[in-house]
């Protein structure tokens, strides 16, 4: 098995795709970045419609409603990965102050337009981290995700006026449904290690819990509670990715679960395989010596 594919750094990966679109508008938890290379494809956002230019990068924070518009007659051409917040966090906790989700948490969705210069570092960018992502030991993988890192940090800097101008002005009010099921996710993220039930988050969001179900299910594709089972899940294949003395027992008990049969049979169902065998797996691909002490990142609180 592919190294990366071992990881839960992106949730899909596409570099340089050209074959036909089939996905119908969708909404996901998950950021993703997406860049238009060649074609004709107009770009669907909530209610906004963006005529793409080869060039133009897209940052998204999933829960709009989203996707192309494509002309199955013209060429297509497009890169497009998107990834759990969480594994950046954590990869980025002694890297400095600036917080490279930003652009996504302030603005939610932006598109950026490059060219001559800009547009060629961003693909030289690109290139360098598809590289690397098919990669099959530690060094390379570690390459991949600095070029990542730095591809963050430039869409940083292309984001930074408009995210100023947005906290003079204030932001514009969101759709009503976004803001609640976004305000769930953020409960999850920042809570999941405790029990959660629907009745402590309507008593969170301040709206009925069969409301919020039916909400959360329309813009996500999931309920609430299998999207809390499948974080879950992802912080515990992040645990045995970190850190080689973390055992079944230990991992299931620090993410929330409190049965292990229980955990066991959700990872498998999500990941595939029984979690030892994902442990043993991905045991002797650890990325190391890291910077931070493993056990300690899951006591810091998020930083948003």
């Amino acid at each position: 098995m592919i190294l990366t594919r071992r990881y839960p750094l992106f949730n899909e990966y596409y570099y340089l795709c050209n074959t036909p679109f089939v996905k119908t508008f969708h909404t996901h938890p998950q950021y993703e970045i997406y860049y238009f290379h060649k074609g004709k494809c107009d770009y669907l956002i909530g209610d906004q419609v963006f005529e793409l230019e080869s060039g133009d990068a897209i940052l998204m924070n999933g829960m709009t409603l989203h996707g192309p518009i494509v002309d199955r007659d013209n060429e297509y051409v497009r890169s497009m990965f998107s990834f759990y917040p969480e594994i950046i966090r954590i990869f980025h906790q002694t890297l400095g102050p600036l917080n490279p989700l930003r652009p996504f948490e302030v603005l939610k969705n932006y598109r950026i337009r490059l060219s001559g210069d800009r547009k060629a570092e961003f693909e030289d960018m690109l290139r360098r981290m598809n590289k690397y992502y098919y990669c099959q030991n530690t060094v390379e993988f570690n390459r991949s995700l600095l070029a990542f890192f730095e591809l963050l940090w430039f869409l940083y800097g292309e984001c930074e006026e408009a995210m100023e101008g947005l906290e003079q002005t204030g932001p514009a009010n969101g759709m009503e449904k976004e803001r609640n099921v976004q305000t769930v996710i953020s409960l999850i993220e920042q809570q999941y290690r405790e029990p959660i039930s629907l009745d402590t988050l309507e008593k969170s969001v301040y709206m009925s819990k069969h409301h919020l179900s039916r909400i959360f299910r329309e813009l996500t594709g999931m309920t609430i509670i299998d999207y809390l089972y499948k974080y879950r899940i992802n912080q515990a294949k992040i645990l045995f990715y970190l850190d080689r003395t973390y055992s079944v027992t230990d991992v299931y008990k620090e993410v929330g679960f409190h049965s292990m049969a229980h955990f066991s049979r959700l990872f498998k169902k999500f990941v595939g395989i029984p979690p030892e065998q994902y442990r043993k797996m991905v045991q002797p691909f650890l990325l190391e010596p890291f910077a931070f002490p493993p056990r300690e990142v899951q006591t810091v609180p998020n930083e948003k």
